[in-house]
């Protein structure tokens, strides 16, 4: 399989910090931006994740480092030739640990209290592919000019169907309330070549619509692209995104 990814990690025009954290292939990325390419061997395993961190002074930044970091760590150590419930088993024990981590760091200092990070993104296992989610940053596929949100927003208001509700009111991350869990998805069948995946933090999905993004990649797919126009659109929130296509599977 080739992968070509395109990334842009950004503060956003209102925020004094950037508490948003990609993590690609082993390497964290905020505040950049960058291209590159992936030919993954059949036994590899890779991550491409957008983490978007909340609360404390530093707090969001420090959950949304946290957790990619040990994310890296995780599916470095992941024996070889597990199935996809062994896979699943073994993520939701890593999210419970996680959370647990983030939770007694958040405990130790007032700087820390409350914080939290939501998850979002794609493991590559050898030779299949998991969705994976933790709040309510997002994962879509773009298909032949359509696109859809693989991810579910973990969210008050698509739990409740109440629109009044704010977006960014979550029941589900990282660091937050007494425990998180994690959806994971098996998309090894439905990958097919030129598949395009998005995985972005809300500052961007609040920021612009579906028919906007849809629109941006049907002209120009462009991690820089997508962030510009939620900048232009108001860019509230610092703004992740990751684009992969998947190439000569």
């Amino acid at each position: 399989m080739l992968l070509k990814t395109d990334l842009n990690c950004n503060i956003g025009s209102v925020r004094q910090n950037n508490e948003d954290m990609i993590l690609l292939a082993g390497e964290l990325f905020r505040d950049k931006a960058q291209k590159m390419d992936f030919e993954p061997a059949e036994n590899a395993r890779m991550a491409a994740i957008v983490a978007d961190g909340m609360g404390g002074h530093n707090g969001g930044e420090f959950a949304s480092e946290m957790a990619t970091l040990l994310f890296d760590d995780f599916i470095k150590e992941l024996p070889a030739g597990l199935n996809e419930a062994e896979i699943a088993s073994q993520l939701s024990q890593w999210c419970e640990n996680t959370h647990r981590v983030i939770v007694n760091k958040s405990n130790e200092s007032e700087e820390y209290e409350g914080m939290g990070t939501t998850f979002c993104g794609l493991l590559f296992y050898e030779k299949m592919t998991f969705a994976l989610n933790i709040g309510d940053s997002r994962l879509y596929r773009f298909r032949n000019g359509i696109l859809k949100q693989i991810s579910t927003d973990h969210s008050m208001r698509q739990l409740t169907g109440d629109n009044s509700l704010p977006s960014n009111q979550i029941y589900n991350s990282l660091g937050a309330g007494d425990s998180a869990f994690i959806d994971v998805k098996d998309l090894s069948e439905q990958l097919f070549n030129d598949d395009l995946f998005l995985v972005c933090s809300d500052g961007l999905c609040d920021m612009i619509s579906d028919e906007e993004i849809e629109q941006i990649l049907a002209n120009e797919p462009s991690a820089d692209k997508l962030v510009e126009a939620a900048k232009q659109a108001g860019g509230k929130d610092n703004v992740s995104v990751l684009l992969l296509k998947i190439k000569e599977i």
